[in-house]
């Protein structure tokens, strides 16, 4: 059953300082707050995006931004903001633009390079960020190193970039392991699989007992409790009753009305116009990134392109219409009060791109509980 939950209990949480954190990439404060619920200090972020630092800003004002592109920075700078010395950090957070190697992208057939934003912001060769991120780590070597990717990342050709990953942590004295997570297992009522990477400094390891064998079973949590639904999640947000009327609309004078229009409402599984029983209707099998979710499922993964009005993504399991800010908060598995800024489509966008938090306080209080603590207290 997923828990709702506010700010003031994220802020309670990290009120404990059990361990420290830098992020980078940080967006607009998914991962952040993960780590604020297991009990961190954030004692500073990186995010380069305006919007996103806005987000974030709105929420956690009194942790210190830098603005700038991760290129342009070195770890000297993070540790001068944070106020620390190099080898002090407890752990290095980071998720690189990761679209290059997404399952729904072009990983067979060369990957797209470019990263663009809503608010007109554009990255150029996002496949060389985690190599970036990898040098800020190397200048910080803070204690343990947690790096999101997407599941693609682990398929096909995409496997030679997790290795060469891998190679450059140990490259900086760290021994390195990725597996992928879905959100779904640690009380996220979305079906959310990303590729976590940890890599732990090698005294570290040794000091608590740690080897690569052993690393799996004890850096990952063990998933818990039944999957959330997404019925449980969103059946009892009070709505406004503008924006819902302004996403029924929309879908009304769109392309949208012809597809949605197919599917079922409440189905057992997720449905989408793809679906080899519309064959007759749509040949080509397109729309198969249009989802009618089930609402006795956790929802589908949402994206930061689909949640937009204009395109295809995740609809609501019983109306005509895409999910809501309140409801996209929920499935994201955000505090209900997390404040979002700009309009209807750049809300949906920084949502889609987060870190699910929840994930990342499972994960995160477990590295702290299996080495940071062990460690600290030598």
């Amino acid at each position: 059953m997923y828990q709702p939950y506010n700010m003031k209990d994220v802020l309670d949480a990290s009120s404990k300082e059990l361990f420290t954190v830098i992020s980078t990439f940080a967006g607009g404060g998914g991962s952040s707050t993960g780590y604020r619920l297991a009990g961190a200090k954030i004692l500073a972020v990186n995010e380069f995006v305006e919007s996103a630092q806005e987000t974030y800003k709105s929420n956690y004002p009194d942790t210190p931004i830098l603005p700038d592109d991760i290129k342009k920075l070195t770890g000297e700078d993070l540790l001068r903001t944070a106020g620390i010395s190099k080898g002090e950090l407890d752990i290095l957070d980071g998720s690189p633009p990761c679209s290059a190697f997404s399952v729904a992208g072009k990983r067979e057939k060369g990957w797209d390079k470019t990263k663009k934003y809503s608010d007109g912001k554009q990255v150029e060769n996002i496949e060389d960020l985690f190599f970036e991120y990898i040098r800020i780590a190397n200048d910080v070597q803070p204690k343990v190193i947690i790096g999101e990717n997407v599941a693609g990342i682990l398929m096909g050709e995409a496997i030679k970039k997790y290795n060469e990953i891998i190679n450059e942590f140990e490259k900086c004295g760290y021994e390195a392991i990725g597996k992928v997570m879905n959100a779904a297992d640690f009380g996220t009522p979305q079906a959310r699989k990303r590729c976590f990477f940890v890599a732990v400094r090698n005294d570290v390891m040794e000091k608590v007992g740690l080897n690569f064998m052993t690393m799996e079973n004890t850096l990952y949590p063990e998933p818990f409790g039944p999957q959330p639904t997404l019925k449980e999640a969103i059946s009892d947000i009070e709505n406004d009753e503008e924006e819902v009327q302004m996403l029924l609309d929309f879908v009304q004078g769109s392309f949208q009305k012809k597809w949605i229009e197919l599917l079922p409402f409440s189905p057992d599984k997720h449905r989408k116009p793809s679906d080899p029983e519309f064959i007759d209707i749509n040949p080509k099998q397109s729309m198969f990134n249009m989802i009618r979710p089930a609402p006795n499922l956790p929802c589908p993964t949402v994206t930061q392109a689909g949640q937009k009005k204009g395109l295809s993504g995740v609809f609501h399991y019983d109306s005509n219409r895409k999910l809501t800010i309140k409801e996209l908060k929920r499935v994201m598995g955000l505090p209900d009060d997390f404040k979002l800024q700009g309009d209807f489509d750049q809300q949906a966008e920084r949502v889609g791109r987060m870190v699910a938090p929840l994930m990342m306080k499972a994960l995160s209080s477990n590295i702290y509980e299996k080495v940071i603590k062990p460690f600290n207290d030598r």
